[in-house]
């Protein structure tokens, strides 16, 4: 018999399971692989979305700032350009009183020189009387001789003895005359007259005469001159007098600002900060002089407004109250009444947070009963108040706190506090801040002086 192989088969049965149960675990394994890609795909478009409108945020700030701060740029330059106008008008108007001063100083050294002459020409008057005293003895001698003449001596005689009385009434005169210049003209000629009458009688009075007349001439000249230096006189008072008086106007202007505000108000709440970075540079550093200085600097903003008539402090740290009384205007008087303000301060010792919300709803309740102007006095952004929810008070960065406290306060003026009402017009709000050493403190109190038409000045040192 024989045997027959059986031809090998390339592909069993059992073979073929195994490859179908390879290639469906491979077919699972790219549908799982190609899901969690769709998943992760998914998820990256997400984070990029986030990415993009970050960024868009990201530079919406940014142009934000930097045109902010091109706004406080242009401010401080216009602010210094004011400046030095004003001094460079002061100066020349100091230029011009020196030369006044100096004009009226050679003027008065004039009268002086004037003053002495007539001191010379009262020395020559009293010469003359002693020569006229003479003469009148040489012309009492005469007569006793002429006594012993003819009846035209008696004659000559009588018409001395007349002379010799209005010597007499001329040396009177001369003594008087350094107190009465005025006269002292008319006076003259009336001598000179005389003498000249006498010169047909008595030949020895010529001489006397011709003295008299120089003295004339001299006294004349004088005179002149003293009147001439008298106008002099009175136009350099004159110009004087408007000097002081532009002076005075340029003072005013001057003092009617500080430090660029225009000073106005006649019913001024005055906002003062005491919470205690009022008395520090920063956390660690105290400064003994900035609670004086900013004492001070109210003191100065008081007397600096022209038209105040009724006035209110109020402080404010982690609250707000009244300095001297309660919610009543109180009369301003003066500088009784900022001395009554300055010294309360004095004793105030600074110490908390900033509660900037609490001192504006106090300063606006006067607002029904005429409150015209705002002057608030801090040194940072708000740290406490209204405007923040529960969960917002104990997880917030001080940063964010102090960001959003800012801007519902802005928000709170503009929509309730200080809204514009029909018939009513708006609280003008300046603003004075003090040592800030972070530009978001100088850019939060301008945006507020500016929202509520008012203006802005940063002290950053004393």
């Amino acid at each position: 018999m024989r045997n027959r192989h059986k031809p090998p088969t390339l592909v069993s049965m059992w073979m073929l399971d195994v490859f179908c149960c390879a290639l469906g675990c491979v077919t699972l394994l790219w549908l799982l692989n190609t899901r969690e890609a769709g998943e992760q795909a998914t998820r990256a478009g997400s984070a990029l979305e986030l990415l993009n409108k970050t960024e868009s945020e990201l530079k919406k700030t940014r142009s934000d700032l930097i045109a902010t701060k091109a706004d406080l740029d242009q401010t401080r330059r216009k602010l210094n350009a004011d400046i030095e106008e004003l001094n460079a008008k002061l100066l020349a108007m100091t230029d011009v009183r020196d030369e006044t001063a100096k004009k009226l100083a050679l003027a008065q050294g004039d009268v002086a020189a004037a003053e002495a002459k007539l001191a010379a020409a009262a020395t020559r008057t009293r010469e003359l009387d002693d020569m006229l005293a003479r003469k009148q003895k040489d012309a009492k001698d005469l007569a006793a001789k002429l006594a012993t003449t003819a009846q035209s001596a008696d004659d000559l005689s009588k018409l001395l003895r007349e002379r010799e009385q209005d010597r007499d009434t001329l040396a009177l005169k001369a003594k008087k005359a350094e107190d009465q210049l005025n006269d002292a003209d008319a006076k003259i000629r009336a001598l000179t007259k005389e003498n000249q009458d006498a010169t047909s009688s008595l030949s020895a009075m010529k001489k006397t005469g011709d003295e008299l007349s120089a003295s004339q001439t001299a006294l004349r000249d004088l005179r002149k001159k003293v009147d001439e230096a008298n106008v002099t006189i009175i136009d350099l008072q004159s110009q004087n007098t408007r000097l002081n008086t532009q002076i005075g106007k340029l003072k005013t202007e001057s003092d009617s600002r500080f430090a660029g505000i225009a000073m106005t108000g006649r019913r001024v709440v005055f906002l003062v900060d005491i919470s205690g970075s009022m008395k520090l540079i920063d956390d660690k550093t105290p400064a003994p002089e900035k609670w004086p200085t900013v004492v001070e600097t109210v003191s100065r903003v008081m007397r600096s407004l022209p038209e105040l008539e009724k006035f209110q402090v109020i402080i404010f740290s982690r609250k707000a109250d009244y300095l001297l009384s309660t919610g009543d205007w109180l009369s301003y008087e003066g500088e009784s009444s900022v001395k009554q303000v300055a010294d309360a301060l004095r004793k105030v010792e600074p110490v908390g947070d900033t509660n900037m919300y609490a001192a504006f709803d106090l300063a606006f309740r006067l607002r029904a009963t005429g409150l015209d102007t705002i002057y608030l006095f801090s040194d940072g952004l708000p740290t406490s108040g209204a405007g923040l929810t529960p969960a917002e008070e104990k997880t917030l960065a001080d940063a964010a706190r102090s960001e959003k406290l800012s801007g519902y306060i802005r928000k709170t003026l503009a929509n309730d506090w200080n809204r514009r009402t029909p018939g009513s017009g708006r609280v003008k709000i300046n603003s004075v801040g003090f040592f800030f050493e972070s530009p978001e403190v100088g850019a939060f109190l301008w945006a507020l002086s500016r929202d509520n038409d008012g203006s802005f000045v940063g002290m950053s040192r004393p």
